[in-house]
């Protein structure tokens, strides 16, 4: 098929060139032009856009696919379907998203790369799921306002230090304590050692109590708890009666030690309450100034009295 004209082709194409018909202001005058195919693609590729063509028909049967980048500057409404995402994705400030995080909101309503716990109380986290499968590693400081009810059980392999504050247990609470403990020295117990308070309040393990020792010139003297594995010291000029209570007033655990000590020149006197037992082999009087005696628990209501005693 021969040309449409033997003028040179036009380029580049137009809007305003007429496809068929002469070109009035051309040379020679009404000239007739020709087109190459690919002008007029690149004519039509210059100037028709998405929007004419979603004016046309906005239902595509077709795949679409797009090698290029998407520019989004208005709202994207996705109402059916599935979004299938093949590639990397970025956040809202262009970053890709490390191993293990989520796309998060920020308060501008942003989504982000963060560790999905940006807006999240750990209320709302233990509601999705309160069971650990890898180590929680905490770097700050953890501030309990609050009671801590715990209902079941507690495992803790580590460390657990409890700085300021008081750790107690209430009325039906109970203690087990199946391991190794240590004092305020972090020193373990030998055997047979208990703790003992010191005068900071701190526990150390000690093989025995130091010996508390007490003076007094009263003429009736009522042990107490106060005098156990010690000294009582009577320094009253007359007869002092030191009396030893029963097991509902006062329980001394059996083995309880106590001294006596006459350094006044009254006598002293050991007396059993109603119900208590005192046994002893030469009485229950010291026998003169300075002289010790002891009295020893060996039952719930039963002790025993040696010594520098007479009848």
């Amino acid at each position: 098929m021969g040309k449409i004209s033997t003028y040179a082709n036009a380029a580049p194409v137009t809007l305003s060139d007429k496809f068929i018909g002469t070109e009035v202001a051309g040379t020679p005058v009404n000239v007739t032009k020709n087109f190459l195919v690919s002008d007029l693609l690149l004519l039509f590729q210059s100037n028709i856009t998405l929007q004419n063509v979603l004016d046309s028909g906005n239902t595509a049967t077709q795949s679409i696919i797009l090698t290029g980048d998407i520019t989004q500057t208005g709202n994207l409404t996705q109402s059916g379907g599935a979004l299938t995402l093949g590639g990397t994705v970025k956040d809202f400030n262009g970053s890709l998203g490390n191993n293990g995080e989520t796309l998060v909101c920020n308060a501008s309503g942003q989504l982000v790369f963060g560790s999905g716990l940006t807006n999240q109380n750990l209320s709302q986290v233990l509601a999705i799921g309160n069971t650990a499968t890898n180590n929680i590693i905490l770097t700050g400081n953890i501030t309990q306002t609050g009671d801590k009810d715990i209902t079941g059980n507690v495992d803790h392999d580590g460390d657990y230090l409890f700085r300021v504050g008081t750790f107690e247990l209430e009325t039906n609470a109970s203690l087990l304590i199946q391991s190794t403990v240590k004092d305020s020295t972090n020193t373990l117990g030998g055997d047979g050692q208990f703790l003992v308070s010191n005068a900071s309040g701190k526990l150390t393990w000690k093989s025995t109590l130091p010996s508390p020792v007490a003076s007094s010139a009263l003429t009736t003297i009522n042990l107490g708890l106060a005098n156990s594995e010690g000294v009582l010291v009577t320094t009253a000029a007359t007869t002092t009666d030191i009396r030893i209570p029963t097991n509902a007033g006062v329980a001394f655990p059996t083995g309880t030690k106590i001294t006596i000590i006459q350094e006044g020149v009254g006598q002293a006197i050991i007396v059993g309450t109603a119900g208590v037992t005192v046994n002893s082999a030469v009485g229950l009087k010291t026998n003169a100034q300075f002289a010790v005696a002891h009295v020893v628990k060996t039952a719930t209501d039963t002790w025993y009295a040696y010594g520098n005693l007479t009848p």
